[in-house]
């Protein structure tokens, strides 16, 4: 069953289309599986084998090109007809002999004619090597780069989108609330973690959950620095921080939440680092509405933390929807991107220094005239 009602896909469709002719591309190619998702509600998660959408201008509809078996994982979750899901055939896997791109590159030549072609060559999984074999299927014909024509589409949300992302929101904040009040001296890391896991699959009784792919938490002297680490089965000690950073999925549409523990009274400095966090993360929230500019939410930010002499280098956000950063806009001082309505953000404040940790973000919606948090757990250092 699609996510969305055919009407939404459609006039996404449309939309990219548009988007198409003013970039002068007769075909897209679509190489993330996020947007394979968006255009067409494809759920499955396959993107380590090579698959494509394939736009022609003008065709109100996304071909899709997959492996032979992950068809299977296509009719249940797209709005599209049978014959708009191709495939190529399982004997193209695990051999140096053949490639998928030699029957992917037909395709998409069937469908082209002679037009430009465009695709996105910024997917993460579309390699070197894969560019060098659909070029070769092509002809030699040029791929221009149109990463951000899909992008510049999935950037302002639709209500449906926003309404999975509040649902999202309510599954986090459960979930790291649960996961944080279950911190204890000698309780394992690995076991605050599953109860999170649980949570965030389970979702809440009016709807479930889906499977998360970031839930980082790293813990201990000399750990809770580190920005990108998820947990270990060592138990819980007197004077562990723990810097969580979750997210709640629901059809791949993110929110993403993040909080700080300790074990046992808190340092006078990690206090101090949480009200200057905290308040600065606000100054930032503040100056979120219709017509800022990124760069203008992170100075908020800036004026409100260079006073504290905290330092923080990183940028303090970037656009989140569907598949957690869907790379649209990023919250630093060099991004003029004007924001509008519907447009929705993971404001977050890692402090990430050898003498300092610490982090704080909630998921934020542009709305009519201010921004609104997605989330309603309490701003506080967790003190377990």
């Amino acid at each position: 069953m699609p996510a969305f009602d055919k009407a939404e896909y459609r006039a996404r469709v449309a939309a990219v289309s548009a988007a198409m002719e003013v970039s002068g591309i007769e075909t897209l190619v679509i190489l993330h599986e996020r947007h394979l998702c968006y255009l067409t509600g494809y759920e499955g998660r396959s993107d380590y084998v090579p698959q494509v959408g394939i736009l022609r201008l003008g065709d109100s509809d996304v071909t899709l090109v997959l492996r032979e078996m992950d068809i299977h994982c296509a009719y249940p979750t797209v709005y599209l007809d049978p014959d708009k899901v191709d495939f190529y055939p399982e004997h193209y896997i695990g051999t140096t002999q053949r490639t998928p791109w030699e029957v992917i590159g037909k395709k998409i030549l069937e469908k082209a004619g002679p037009g430009r072609i465009g695709a996105e060559l910024s997917a993460s999984s579309f390699s070197h090597a894969d560019f060098v074999a659909l070029s070769t299927q092509l002809g030699g014909r040029e791929l221009i780069d149109a990463s951000g024509v899909v992008k510049g589409v999935t950037i302002r949300k639709s209500p449906a989108e926003i309404d999975y992302m509040r649902k999202a929101a309510a599954i986090v904040d459960n979930a790291l609330g649960n996961g944080i009040a279950t911190v204890a001296e000698g309780v394992r890391q690995c076991d605050v973690a599953a109860r999170i896991q649980h949570d965030l699959a389970a979702g809440l009784p009016e709807f479930g959950g889906d499977a998360s792919k970031f839930v980082t938490m790293p813990t201990g002297p000399g750990v809770a620095q580190a920005p990108h680490l998820k947990w270990t089965d060592a138990p819980f000690r007197q004077g562990d921080q723990t810097n969580f950073e979750v997210g709640a999925y629901v059809h791949r549409y993110c929110c993403a939440l993040s909080r700080t523990s300790i074990v046992g009274p808190p340092s006078d400095r990690l206090r101090f680092v949480h009200e200057a966090v905290t308040s600065s993360w606000e100054a930032a929230f503040e100056a979120v509405r219709p017509g800022a500019r990124c760069s203008d939410v992170h100075r908020a930010f800036k004026a409100k933390l260079a006073p504290t002499g905290i330092r923080k280098e990183a940028r303090i956000g970037y656009s989140i929807g569907i598949d957690w950063n869907d790379l649209c806009f990023s919250l630093q001082a060099d991004d003029e991107t004007v924001l509008e309505p519907g447009y929705t953000m993971h404001i977050i404040i890692g402090i990430w220094e050898r003498e300092d940790a610490y982090v704080f973000s909630e998921s934020v919606l542009v709305g009519d005239t201010k921004g609104e948090s997605l989330s309603r757990m309490p701003r506080d250092l967790f003190v377990r």
